[in-house]
């Protein structure tokens, strides 16, 4: 349907800079930086079919702000981010269950803390962009979900940028919209292949 917003609930903290992943039953908020100002290693999760606020899941492995997320009906995985350093880190959660936050590998290179964008299908998951030591980035890693490891280089971005402002996807293709500078782009890349993203069209 269309119209406003409705009020769902609350986060247990108040934080900006989180990562979302998802079930098609639960949504798992993990991450983030609070008003102290300092990063957050707590994970939030809600059940999407009723309305409340949310409860505790666990704690990251590794405290992070704006982390990268990806997910299938199962798991979700997060890589990245900066606290106060750039983070190669990824971890994930078990959807369904509750408890802290393990450790899967290392992204091919370290990236924060604007954040790039995760796409996935059931099978795998990509990282696109980030901030690489002050600078925009145009990499693109690529992880299997369901196991654990280092990502692998999946390509680049048709322009390096950061703080993208979604990804989304189907089982077969992920896009990559907008980021930093007033970016207008939207890449595309199919999912269970590699190489580098193609112009989509604009925001």
């Amino acid at each position: 349907s269309t119209g406003n917003a409705v009020d769902f609930g609350d986060l247990t903290e108040e934080r900006w800079g989180a990562s979302a992943i998802a079930s098609s039953i639960r949504g798992v908020i993990a991450g983030g930086k609070t008003a102290s100002p300092a990063a957050t290693n707590v994970i939030d999760y809600i059940t999407m079919a009723t309305i409340g606020n949310a409860s505790d899941f666990g704690d990251l492995a590794a405290t992070t702000q704006v982390p990268m997320g990806v997910a299938n009906n199962t798991r979700g995985v997060l890589g990245g981010g900066k606290t106060p350093s750039y983070l190669n880190v990824i971890q994930y959660v078990t959807i369904g269950s509750t408890g802290n936050a393990s450790d899967f590998g290392d992204l091919s290179v370290a990236r924060g803390p604007g954040g790039g964008t995760g796409v996935s299908s059931s099978t795998r998951g990509v990282y696109a962009g980030g901030e690489i030591s002050g600078a925009n980035s145009n990499v693109m890693d690529y992880i299997t979900i369901a196991s654990t490891g280092n990502a692998t280089d999946f390509g680049d971005l048709t322009s390096a940028r950061y703080a993208q402002e979604a990804g989304a996807s189907s089982t077969v293709r992920g896009l990559t919209m907008g980021g930093n500078g007033y970016s207008n782009v939207i890449d595309y890349v199919t999912i269970a292949s590699t190489g580098d993203a193609q112009d989509f069209g604009d925001l």
